[in-house]
Order: structure tokens, then C-alpha cells, then sequence
């Protein structure tokens, strides 16, 4: 028989935590560890138990497996086995896009430097490959489009390979800047 803390342990871990953008994309990459693009049922009973016992440390292997069946049925939408990125965002407490608060995207110097700002999570006034999925994923979200890992790094490198001038991995503000005035015009 579930308990009431059994029955609102995702609710708690969702008022507890709530992962950025950024951090979401490190936990996908954790999880997918077999880079596929999906979180499958293995990686995904491995990240149900982690949950599981981030609220409730003494868990027993049967009640995680008990949360895991039913957090597979549930946010496996299209029962197709595995989680996709889209899915996994239903399933883990992410903060509210940021992109959400510049209505169309269209934005002034300052507000640039706002967005910027908040993805350059480790505050090195670059926005490193892992900093550009997390943001590359709200525009994606924010525009309304199914979001898919192997998408995201595809347009992740060809935004690297393209706007990062000095080759260094990272993007400056100067270099993001240019890259988006130089593709507005074509």
C-alpha cells in the first residue's frame, strides 16, 4: 500500500528543485548515456530511482521500481519505449523559459544582454557549448517546436563552427552578435 509521501514524490521533488535550461541538458546528457538521442528503460529507470531516493534516501528497491513503471506509463506519451526531450521536460521541473518574458524575440541591446547573461551560467562572459544547448532548447520551446537532442546538437555545431570566429568552443557576445545581424540579412 503507497504511503502519502510515496503517492506525492514527484510532487516534492518538483517543489524542491527547479533545473534551468542549463541544468537540464547536463541531466539528459547523464542519463542518455548512450548518446541515442532518447532516454530508454534503463536509462530511465536509473534516473526514476535517483529521483526517487533524492526524496526519500531509505527507498526500497521495490518502491522505486513501483515509481519507475508508473512514471514510464505515464510521461512515455507515445509509448514508444523510450523519453524523449520533450517528454523528460514534462516529467523534471524545469524554471520557466527565460525567452518568455521578450514576447517575440525581438530585442533591444539590453535585453540581448539580459538573455545572455542568464544562459552564461558560469559567468565567463561566454556562452560555452553546454550554456548554447540549454538556450538553443528554450528557443525551441519558446517557438512552439518539438525539441529533439540530436537536433539541438546539430544546430549547436553549426552555429559553432559558423559564429565562433577564433575557434576557441565558446561564443562572445561580439561573435553571437554578428552571426545573427550577418544570417538577418539573407
Amino acid at each position: 500500500m503507497e504511503t502519502d509521501t510515496q503517492n506525492n514524490m514527484l510532487a516534492e521533488f518538483r517543489n524542491r528543485y527547479r533545473l534551468t535550461s542549463h541544468e537540464f541538458i547536463k541531466v539528459w546528457k547523464f542519463y542518455d548515456a548512450d548518446f541515442s538521442g532518447f532516454i530508454d528503460v534503463n536509462e530511465l529507470e536509473s534516473l526514476v530511482t535517483d529521483l526517487v531516493r533524492s526524496v526519500n534516501p531509505s527507498a526500497t528497491v521495490e518502491e522505486c521500481q513501483h515509481r519507475f513503471r508508473r512514471i514510464k506509463s505515464y510521461y512515455d506519451a507515445n509509448k514508444d519505449g523510450q523519453i524523449s526531450i520533450s517528454e523528460l521536460s514534462d516529467l523534471l521541473p524545469v524554471e520557466e523559459n527565460y525567452l518568455k518574458r521578450f514576447h517575440d524575440l525581438k530585442m533591444s541591446r539590453s535585453d540581448f544582454d539580459k538573455v545572455f547573461d542568464y544562459y552564461d551560467k558560469d559567468g565567463s562572459k561566454t556562452i560555452d557549448q553546454e550554456e548554447l544547448m540549454g538556450l538553443l532548447r528554450d528557443l525551441f520551446m519558446f517557438k512552439g517546436l518539438e525539441v529533439n537532442i540530436n537536433d539541438l546538437e546539430r544546430i549547436k555545431n553549426n552555429l559553432m563552427k559558423y559564429a565562433d570566429e577564433n575557434f576557441d568552443g565558446v561564443l562572445t557576445k561580439s561573435e553571437i552578435v554578428q552571426y545573427c545581424m550577418a544570417n538577418s540579412k539573407k
